[in-house]
């Protein structure tokens, strides 16, 4: 809420003309930066529309949607006028409060104002007062006049229930619009929220509501043109209640881009990285399929065999399934030709020959499906021999699962395009170049998978987990990649390119409206605060982390210390990387998080033995604690780094008490070793086990980071990698949500807080969420941290709170995700 001083009233102001009263109101807000000049002239604009004369001598001007770009942030200002100016023909003004609002922050005074409307003598005493305080003082107080009046029936009354848009609530301006809708018609309207009911043709019973964007309203009519009214309502209230630009432009990109025509050929995944790319798809064959002739037992690789082809046959259901629902049944019937390939008795019976001769599975295989196409080519029929190319592609469909793959080098053409894979290797995304790659979509991984963290510390808009379907579609063919929506549609006509290159525009110029405010703190519009800051991995991004207006590093992974190397980092090497960054920081907070090495993350020199589960194994602190020449050094480098900035220590994969005992006795002796001031010392909540004790373990650590991406894959018990599966480990699946929740209870049980380094920390839907949820930090990739900063500046505690609330009684992960923002 905001919260006026005396700067912002001007008391015995001498206007004497309605223009000269707006003007000075205006003025006001100017000199406290509140908005650009060009903003007075949008207020008068707005008077030629809406006549904003509230009642016993208190006028609300506010400027004209259109120009809210010339609102610096949310404010008010007070101009008091005690001879008074008349404002319409009957109407005298003695207290002008003029609005610039950006979000509903100021409903509380607007609230508050409509308690004076309802006390004549205080209007009048606020209207002479020569104390602004006493008009401030009246301006934050509720409850001081009559509350709305309580539901009661009206005869013969027609009902209508309608959420409002997010970011259109009852304030002055909707409000004011809706006064004028209703007034059109003879019957009596009124609205009702929260057990209140208000008159749906006075402003100032409205604005009594306090009515959030986002939030539902019951619509009651009763008289003539009741139906009439209603109808007329409801479509003001979609439109936005003359919210329209920026409503329509938060929910329209929120949405996605939405074709111009019926658009039906299309490949669906899931979000992985928002925006919009237009380009030409280029197949990136992440590897060749190696085939060796090592002889097996008969029986083993017959077995190997008939599951390939079963494994291969359910792709192409999938692949059938999914091309029928988008493009028709003609479409799709081919992959069932290509299901009838894997059913020919006489092609396994050849294949079986060559196994029991002594031959592998894989060659076997190979050797006699290249026959069969051999064949196949030499028929003497144009058509027949076409579908050597289907058989071909059956082949090698099965070999893929029968053989091993090697990793091939990256190669793109010089023609910057959208990246297709069947999926990408966290060496593969690392070392793709952003200038090259408009897009990248994926036929495996899941919304927590590393293609989808580096295409968002990329800023690529990419899809991830769009099905098999996704290799059929032809190399080179022109389309458009939705981020936000998941969609990739293919071969879009020249109405739908116009528009998307229009929609990439607008999305540009929201982004660089963002980038403008980047530095201004996420404060919610009733004051809450969140810090916003950046997931880190060297030196260098801890500059780019300042720019990028991140207000410290809430997780900076040493690992890039480690990688790529053939000896481990020594102590200096590793405090000259702190220190580094601490200054880069310039007094900001960097929470370093000791050595997350094991599961995909894999050091050669350090000779760990196989795990059949590394995930499940020796990764995080398990590995520190048992090789402390790692975890020692590493220690002594950060508390060293801590006496040239604020630094703070945090331990991964904490899942038991004894481990986090441990690990701090082991910190504690380097400490005391060095002479140096204590740091807080934290723990990375990503296994089930550290949710559920967390009661327990928030006795014992300074603070919590929640690591959505890892907490999801063992909640689930799903490799998040995992090429099938890896779609189902969503970060916003309630079962995960649940898990925060009784994360942050805990910690805010001892006084702790909660932080959230995952994915959805940078997701505006995930933000918002965890926002609900009590989460205090939200550590992201920096290209999301301006928008992530500007969403949260436009919305409550309270709605936060509502929208989490929903989000726990979800069942699935796409009934959060479609879940109305505010």
């Amino acid at each position: 809420m905001i919260h006026l001083t005396p700067q912002d009233i001007e008391l015995q102001s001498q206007a004497t003309t309605k223009e000269g009263a707006i003007r000075a109101v205006g003025r006001l807000l100017v000199d406290n930066g509140v908005i650009a000049p060009g903003y007075v002239e949008s207020m008068l604009g707005r008077e030629q529309q809406a006549n904003t004369f509230l009642g016993n001598g208190i006028a609300i001007p506010h400027g004209m949607q259109a120009d809210r770009e010339l609102i610096h942030h949310t404010g008010i200002a007070v101009v008091q006028i005690p001879d008074g100016v008349v404002w319409n023909p009957d109407q005298v003004v003695r207290l002008v409060v003029g609005i610039a609002a950006l979000s509903d922050e100021h409903l509380g005074i607007l609230a508050a104002l409509t308690d004076v409307l309802d006390d004549p003598v205080m209007a009048r005493r606020l209207a002479e007062t020569d104390s602004a305080d006493e008009i401030i003082a009246a301006l934050h107080r509720r409850g001081g006049g009559e509350s709305p009046a309580p539901v009661e029936e009206l005869p013969n009354a027609v009902r209508l229930e309608i959420p409002l848009l997010a970011g259109a609530g009852l304030h002055a301006r909707p409000a004011t619009f809706f006064v004028e809708v209703a007034s059109k018609f003879t019957s009596e309207i009124r609205v009702e929220f929260n057990g209140k009911s208000a008159n749906g043709k006075a402003m100032a019973s409205l604005l009594k509501l306090g009515v959030e964007g986002g939030s539902t309203i019951c619509l009651v009519a009763s008289g003539p043109d009741a139906d009439a009214a209603l109808q007329a309502l409801k479509e003001a209230i979609e439109g936005g209640l003359g919210e329209e630009e920026e409503v329509k432009a938060r929910v329209a990109e929120e949405a996605g881009w939405k074709p111009e025509s019926d658009l039906s050929h299309w490949v669906g995944g899931i979000s992985a990285s928002p925006g919009i790319a237009i380009g030409r798809l280029y197949h990136f064959q992440t590897s060749r399929i190696v085939v060796e002739d090592v002889p097996q037992d008969p029986d083993t690789a017959e077995r190997e065999i008939k599951q390939a082809l079963e494994t291969a046959h359910e792709q192409l259901s999938d692949i059938y399934e999914a091309v029928k629902a988008r493009c028709g049944k003609n479409e799709a019937t081919i992959f069932r030709a290509h299901q009838a390939f894997l059913t020919d008795p006489d092609l396994l019976a050849e294949v079986c020959e060559l196994v029991k001769a002594g031959h592998g599975a894989a060659w076997s295989w190979q050797q006699t499906i290249n026959a069969r196409v051999a064949e196949v080519e030499l028929v003497n029929n144009e058509r027949l021999a076409g579908r050597a190319v289907d058989l071909h592609d059956v082949g090698q469909r099965v070999l893929r699962v029968l053989a091993p793959t090697e990793c091939s080098d990256i190669s793109l053409p010089n023609e910057p395009v959208i990246l297709v894979a069947e999926d990408l290797t966290p060496s593969h995304t690392a070392r793709l170049d952003p200038q090259r790659i408009l897009g990248l979509c994926t036929a495996g991984g899941g919304p927590t998978s590393h293609t989808a963290i580096i295409a968002r510390s990329l800023d690529i808009p990419a899809i991830v987990g769009a099905g098999p379907s996704l290799l059929e579609q032809a190399d080179g063919i022109l389309c458009i990649l939705d981020g936000t929506t998941g969609r990739l549609y293919i071969a879009p006509s020249e109405a739908d390119l116009r528009s998307a290159q229009n929609y990439q525009i607008d999305l540009n110029r929201r982004r660089d409206v963002e980038f403008q405010t980047r530095y201004q703190p996420a404060i919610l519009t009733d004051g809450q605060r969140l810090e916003v800051v950046a997931n880190i991995g060297k030196p260098a991004d801890a500059a780019l982390a300042v720019e990028a207006g991140a207000e410290g590093v809430g997780l900076m992974r040493t690992e890039f210390l480690f990688l790529a190397r053939d000896t481990p980092p020594t102590e200096e090497e590793q405090f000259e990387a702190y220190r580094t960054m601490t200054q880069a920081l310039n007094g900001l907070p960097l929470i370093i998080r000791t050595l997350d090495i094991g599961g995909d993350k894999v050091v050669p020199y350090l000779s760990l033995p196989r795990e059949d589960n590394p995930f499940l194994g020796t990764r995080g602190i398990r590995l520190c604690l048992r090789q402390p020449e790692l975890f020692i050094p590493q220690l002594r480098a950060i508390y060293r780094a801590s006496t040239t900035g604020p630094v703070k220590i945090m331990f991964p994969m904490i899942a038991t008490m004894e481990e986090l005992r441990a690990a701090k006795a082991l910190a504690e002796q380097v400490r005391q070793e060095l002479g140096v001031a204590p740091v807080e010392i934290g723990i990375m909540i990503e296994v089930p086990a550290a949710a559920v004790m967390a009661p327990e373990l928030a006795q014992e650590a300074d603070f919590f980071s929640i690591g959505t991406n890892d907490l999801a894959q063992y909640v689930f018990a799903m490799d998040r990698m995992h090429p099938v599966l890896a779609k189902q480990v969503d970060g916003l699946h309630p079962s995960v949500l649940r898990m925060i929740e009784m994360t942050t209870r805990a910690a805010c049980a001892a006084g702790k807080w909660v932080g959230v380094c995952g994915g959805i920390a940078g997701d505006p839907r995930g933000a918002i969420i965890l926002a609900g949820l009590g989460v205090s930090e939200l550590s992201m990739n920096l290209p999301s941290i301006a928008a992530i900063k500007a969403r949260l500046r436009g919305i409550s505690l309270a709605q936060a709170k509502t929208v989490a609330v929903k989000a726990l009684a979800c069942k699935t992960a796409a009934e959060v995700r479609e879940l109305l923002l505010p």
